[in-house]
């Protein structure tokens, strides 16, 4: 009689309008041989919608953040620690992948491993590097944990680096034709703001340049006309984000910390390569690991570096289109996230 199938689960993003690393992360470990499921991490009580308003309407007042559902079963915390002790309770997987993203308790992570059967949990941040405790204190939650970023522990935390950079060629993958007719744009950006991201698209702004994002449109920023003439909308996902980097002739990356002093990658890095457009990106020594800047990619350094190549490629079609062919040709070599989840398991020590 064959083995059964070992079970895992991961939280993570799992909706239409989210980054989509958690259904990457389930196909590979799926072709590795798992049964697997995924939790939506975001799940919000379905009263909470109705006094968000109500705690922004108290943080304008009081200038202070305010949640009315503190301590009670509205809050966001105990429904998705509720929720997901329900989904182990059903599922009883062997192995619990939390990607982070979003964090559940302590007592709620201990009482599901002796409950129901966990053989393992484990923790992987993805997340921006911090100067806080924070991640630190997330590892000491978990059986075992990663870390995208090379930096900001020590060996004895436990904590193992793990990129999360693949190849997703389910969603990223050349749709139609990069001929001067199919282009919408000169530029576009896909990503939330960030006070170093508005810094290097600030010489940009009288430039043909679409910006998708949340946080465009908060305080101060409204009301600055260029920056709101180039915002097109608050989140672009799935088919229609591939064809906005098809149809445009450069793809901008900007991570939203300085990639030059702090290790880690955004996915963007390998996703709009994958696609076959031009990806112009913050230069980093880690960039070089995946990568030949000026060959299958081009870096700048600083918003004037940024300007001025983006003017170069915009005038020097040939040359652009030369490098997103040689580009998307590299991603064909590179890891996938059957590999990351292959060196997941075994970074882990996992067994069946």
């Amino acid at each position: 009689m064959s083995k059964a199938r070992p079970k895992a689960l991961i939280s993570y993003f799992f909706a239409d309008d989210s980054i989509p690393l958690g259904y990457a992360c389930q196909g590979a470990l799926q072709q590795l041989g798992f049964e697997v499921q995924g939790f939506h991490s975001q799940l919000e009580h379905p009263m909470y919608r109705a006094i968000k308003p109500v705690n922004k309407l108290l943080k304008s007042l009081l200038s202070r953040p305010v949640d009315l559902t503190e301590g009670t079963g509205f809050h966001n915390q105990t429904y998705r620690n509720e929720r997901l002790r329900q989904r182990l309770a059903e599922f009883r997987p062997d192995l619990l992948l939390v990607i982070r993203g979003n964090s559940f308790e302590q007592e709620t992570l201990q009482q599901a491993k002796a409950e129901f059967g966990i053989k393992m949990t484990a923790g992987w941040w993805v997340k921006d590097p911090r100067n806080d405790d924070q991640m630190l204190n997330d590892a000491k939650l978990y059986d075992q944990y990663f870390c995208i970023h090379k930096h900001g522990y020590q060996p004895t935390s436990g904590i193992k680096h793990l990129p999360a950079l693949g190849i997703y060629k389910d969603l990223y993958h050349p749709i139609g034709s990069r001929d001067e007719s199919s282009f919408v744009a000169d530029l576009c950006f896909v990503g939330g703001w960030g006070p170093r991201r508005e810094a290097f698209l600030q010489p940009l702004l009288d430039h043909d340049l679409k910006i998708y994002g949340p946080g465009w449109r908060k305080k101060k920023r409204i009301f600055d006309r260029r920056l709101m003439r180039r915002w097109s909308g608050s989140g672009i996902w799935g088919q229609p984000m591939v064809e906005l980097y098809r149809r445009s002739r450069i793809v901008l990356n900007i991570t939203s910390w300085d990639s030059q002093k702090l290790t880690g990658q955004n996915l963007r890095l390998l996703d709009v390569p994958s696609t076959g457009a031009f990806l112009l990106t913050d230069h980093a020594p880690e960039v070089l690991e995946y990568f030949q800047p000026g060959q299958e990619i081009e870096t700048f350094s600083c918003p004037e570096e940024l300007l001025s190549k983006a003017k170069f490629y915009l005038g020097n079609p040939a040359a652009r289109e030369k490098i997103a062919k040689r580009g998307y040709a590299r991603t064909k070599t590179l890891k996938t996230y059957e590999d990351r989840m292959l060196s997941f398991l075994q970074l882990s020590g996992w067994e069946r």
